[in-house]
C-alpha cells in the first residue's frame, strides 16, 4: 500500500477540517416567523398537574398509568419546509415507565390526514432521573403528506418533573456557507476513499476476482453509511416488510436493527478480502485501511441529510473489518503450521 504516510496525514487532517467546519459554520438560519402562540393544550389526571410560567411550564406527575402532556396544533405548513424546535429543558426525578418511550420527552410531530406519523423523526429530547437545565434542538423536515404539525412536552406514563422554557418553532433554511463546505468535504472524503481503495488495489497482484470483491465490499460500505436518512430508513423497512413475509417465525423477535449488521457484515467482507490480498508484514496498513474508512464514513455523515455519525458505528464497522482480518490470519497461521508439521514429517523419514 504505497503512499502510507500521506494517507495518514490526510486522514487527520481531513477528520479535523470535517469536525471544526462543522462546529464553526451555522448550518441553519431564520427563513420566517415564530410559529408558537400561547394557545396550549393539556392533558393532565388527579396524580398530575401543569405549572405556567412568565417563560414556560412545568409538568409534574405522580401517577405511573397515565400521560401528562401539554401540546399545541401548528396549522398547514407547506411540504419541504424545515423546522427548528429548540427549548431550554430540565427534569428532576423523572422515573421511566415500562416501554422505550415511557419518559419525559418533548416532540414535534406530523400528522396527515389519517394519522399521527410516528413513523417520522420526531423527537427533540427524551429524558429520565435528573438533568439540570440544558438548550436541545431538533431539525424537522415537514412531509408532503403533512396536514399539521403537533407540538408535545409530555410525561409519557412516567412519573416526576419535565421543565420547559424558551420553547420556540420557526422555519430555517440552510446557510451558503455551509452548503459549500458540505460540497468540498464531502468531495475530500470521497477524493480518500478513492486513494484508499485505490492504493489497496494497485499494492499486489493477487486475482482479478479478489480485485472485484474487494471493489464490491468498497462500494457497499460507501453506500450503506452514506444514503440519506429517509432513504436509508425506507430500505430497512422494505428489507423487515421482506422478511416477515418470508417468514413468520423470525417476525415477533426480530428487534435488531438491520443497518448495524449491514455495518458489520459490510466491513467483515471488506477485511477478509483485504487479508486476503494483503500480507502479514502489511498489518498495520491494513488495520488503518478499516479504521480510517469506518471513522472517514461516519464523518462524512455530519454533511449527510438525516444522518448522524455515530461511535458505536465506528465501533461496529471497525470490529466486523478486523475479525474478518484476523479469521484469514488464524487460517494462514494453521495453513503454514501444518505445512511445517507436514514438512518435518518427511524429513524424519
Amino acid at each position: 500500500m504505497p503512499l502510507f504516510k500521506t494517507q495518514c496525514l490526510l486522514f487527520i487532517l481531513l477528520a479535523v477540517t470535517t469536525i471544526a467546519s462543522h462546529t464553526w459554520i451555522a448550518q441553519y438560519e431564520p427563513d420566517g416567523s415564530e410559529l408558537l402562540t400561547d394557545h396550549w393544550k393539556y392533558k393532565t389526571s388527579k396524580n398530575s398537574q401543569i405549572n405556567f410560567t412568565s417563560i414556560g411550564f412545568n409538568l409534574i406527575s405522580n401517577d405511573a398509568t397515565t400521560i401528562t402532556s401539554i401540546y399545541q396544533d401548528i396549522p398547514t405548513v407547506a411540504p419541504g419546509t424545515i423546522l427548528l424546535l429548540s427549548a431550554d429543558v430540565k427534569s428532576s426525578d423523572v422515573l421511566a415507565g415500562e416501554k422505550s418511550w415511557n419518559q419525559a420527552r418533548l416532540l414535534l410531530l406530523q400528522v396527515d390526514k389519517k394519522k399521527e406519523r410516528w413513523d417520522l423523526p420526531s423527537v427533540v429530547v427524551s429524558l429520565t432521573g435528573t438533568h439540570d437545565w440544558e438548550n436541545y434542538q431538533g431539525i424537522f423536515t415537514v412531509s408532503h403528506e403533512t396536514q399539521s404539525i403537533r407540538i408535545i412536552a409530555q410525561l409519557s406514563q412516567a412519573t416526576g418533573s419535565l421543565q420547559i422554557n424558551n420553547i420556540q418553532l420557526y422555519p430555517v433554511r440552510e446557510t451558503q456557507l455551509f452548503a459549500i463546505a458540505r460540497n468540498i468535504m464531502l468531495s475530500a472524503w470521497s477524493a480518500f476513499f478513492l486513494l484508499l481503495i485505490g492504493s489497496c488495489l494497485i499494492s499486489n497482484k493477487q486475482s482479478v476476482f479478489l480485485h472485484l470483491l474487494l471493489v464490491f465490499a468498497f462500494i457497499s460500505i460507501i453506500v450503506g453509511t452514506t444514503l440519506p436518512g429517509k432513504l436509508k430508513n425506507q430500505v430497512s423497512d422494505e428489507v423487515k416488510t421482506h422478511i416477515h413475509m418470508q417468514s413468520e417465525q423470525i417476525k415477533s423477535p426480530m428487534t435488531w436493527d438491520l443497518s448495524k449488521i449491514w455495518h458489520f457484515c459490510s466491513f467483515f467482507l471488506f477485511g477478509l478480502i483485504l487479508c486476503l490480498m494483503m500480507t502479514q508484514e502489511r498489518l498495520s496498513r491494513m488495520i488503518f485501511a478499516i479504521l480510517s474508512l469506518a471513522a472517514g464514513t461516519e464523518l462524512a455523515q455530519l454533511y449527510i441529510g438525516g444522518r448522524t455519525p455515530l461511535i458505536i458505528d465506528f465501533f461496529i464497522d471497525a470490529a466486523g473489518g478486523i475479525f474478518g482480518l484476523i479469521l484469514i490470519l488464524l487460517t494462514k497461521i494453521r495453513k503454514d503450521h501444518h505445512s511445517f508439521i507436514t514438512d518435518a514429517a518427511r524429513n524424519e523419514k
